[in-house]
């Protein structure tokens, strides 16, 4: 992203919305790559007047207070100790930010994305199902309403589009594949699923082509239907199909000329 846009998006915010509008424009750094110079200002503090770059860092230059307003006022002329206390102030206001935003640790969509993991536990989510860092985000801004559809076939259609971007239909009482009858000679190479007559069953339909979901996302998908999906329930999951093509038939008669292999 163009460094001048990155700079016109961040001068006139507070450091700690500074911080965090760089790393969502280039999610490729890091906090450690953004440095914070403070200098001495009567305007509010933590405010963000300018942005440069220096090799591959972001600098930011904030305002702040100096603590020698509140010595003696015979102090105050002193150069040497103005500077001597900046340096002071420059370690408590990185304890100020994180004072002041204390609140922002606890908002999904704002706080840093290690706290994430924080949140997941307290929610007794499994962090690692929800795939990206925004989808993470997204999951847990909605987390408590979504509890309360837990087990419901709502709740489960909202989960699982935050994780495809697709709305799924569940299908009751349905089975996405058809009876499989075995004859004598029959080589089976594949698992057999045997349907538990005892349960309740449903389809997770997706209308989508399967090649449209990478097998980790089918993964994670099967993963949080098991854990999800009513204990007496059986779960499948079916994809949209592509259309066969019909084939035009050819009869075969004594003027014909074959001169290939036909194939059954």
């Amino acid at each position: 992203m163009d460094f001048e846009e990155v700079r016109r998006s961040v001068v006139g915010l507070d450091v700690y919305s500074a911080k965090n509008k760089i790393l969502s424009l280039c999610p490729e750094l890091s906090e450690s790559d953004i440095d914070i110079t403070y200098y001495e200002s009567e305007y509010r503090r933590f405010i963000v007047t300018d942005c440069k770059k220096s090799g591959n860092k972001i600098m930011l230059y904030s305002t702040s207070k100096n603590p020698i307003r509140n010595l003696p006022s015979i102090f105050q002329e002193n150069d040497f100790l103005r500077s001597f206390l900046m340096i002071f102030q420059h370690i408590s206001n990185d304890i100020g930010i994180k004072i002041d935003n204390i609140n922002e640790m606890f908002r999904p969509m704002h706080c840093p994305a290690d706290f994430l993991n924080v949140l997941s536990d307290w929610f007794g989510i499994d962090i690692n199902l929800l795939g990206s860092v925004e989808e993470k985000r997204l999951f847990l801004q909605y987390a408590i309403p979504m509890f309360k559809l837990r087990g419901t076939a709502m709740g489960l259609k909202l989960y699982l589009y935050i994780m495809t971007g697709v709305v799924p239909n569940i299908i009751e009482d349905f089975v996405p594949f058809s009876s499989l009858e075995i004859m004598d000679g029959t080589n089976v190479n594949s698992t057999l699923l045997e349907e538990d007559k005892n349960n309740s069953v449903f389809t997770v339909y997706f209308p989508v082509y399967r090649e449209e979901f990478d097998d980790n996302l089918i993964r994670r998908i099967m993963l949080v239907l098991q854990q999800e999906k009513p204990v007496n329930t059986d779960c499948y999951i079916s994809f949209k199909q592509h259309k066969e093509k019909n084939r035009k038939p050819f009869v075969i008669t004594e003027n014909n000329d074959i001169g290939m292999n036909i194939g059954f």
